[in-house]
């Protein structure tokens, strides 16, 4: 009709837009039609044409999050901060209350548990559970939590820093022996948790032995 040079998937348009009135316009779309080869292409729903490029693209970028998923531990620096930790920092800092009381007596909970010096009296270790000064007179010692970020400790880390037992049946050298238990009460309500509460700013934990009734 016009000998323009036109893509095959075109050509039923092209006589459609530029030669409606030809002669053999009518014959020559339906041959075209007829000929699965000058079909036009189909597309997406959508309009978008999914190309292999764009599924690699996709591919690419969730290989990538997924390694950054996993490597990123391994790039944190306090992945190893622990109970046994030396801080240097006291981004994160709060405060439970300690107690402890044999058969009605307060225990003295000591200064500087947590707090290893030198020699000649100077802070060589400060870990992230630790005491600065003794019990009080109502029996209570203030645990500073500290440490550069947040991070969860139990009452049972606390003891293990401070070298000193605590389970269920046990507070220091005291043990369930049948006419007096150990019990616990955070915030004056009784808690079966024992070593494994979370420690809390505000808090008041009170360890009892003494008699069952």
């Amino acid at each position: 009709m016009c000998n323009v040079p036109v893509r095959r998937e075109n050509l039923i348009r092209h006589v459609d837009e530029n030669h409606p009135r030809h002669p053999a316009a009518a014959e020559t779309k339906e041959k075209l039609r007829a000929d699965v080869q000058y079909s036009p292409r189909k597309r997406a729903a959508d309009g978008i044409q999914i190309r292999k490029v764009h599924v690699a693209i996709v591919l690419g970028i969730a290989l990538l999050v997924g390694v950054a998923y996993v490597a990123a531990p391994y790039f944190d620096p306090y992945r190893n901060f622990t109970r046994d930790t030396c801080i240097t920092s006291e981004a994160y800092h709060i405060h439970p209350y300690l107690r402890i009381s044999i058969r009605g007596i307060y225990e003295t909970i000591p200064t500087d548990i947590g707090i290893v010096r030198n020699p000649g009296g100077s802070v060589a270790c400060t870990k992230p559970l630790h005491t600065h000064s003794p019990s009080d007179a109502t029996g209570y010692v203030q645990i500073h939590v500290e440490g550069p970020v947040p991070k969860d400790f139990t009452v049972g880390d606390f003891f293990a820093v401070w070298g000193e037992a605590f389970t269920e049946t046990r507070i220091l050298s005291f043990v369930d022996d049948g006419t007096n238990r150990v019990t616990m009460l955070v915030d004056t309500v009784q808690s079966g948790l024992y070593g494994s509460l979370p420690l809390a700013d505000g808090q008041r934990i009170e360890i009892v032995y003494g008699p069952t009734s």
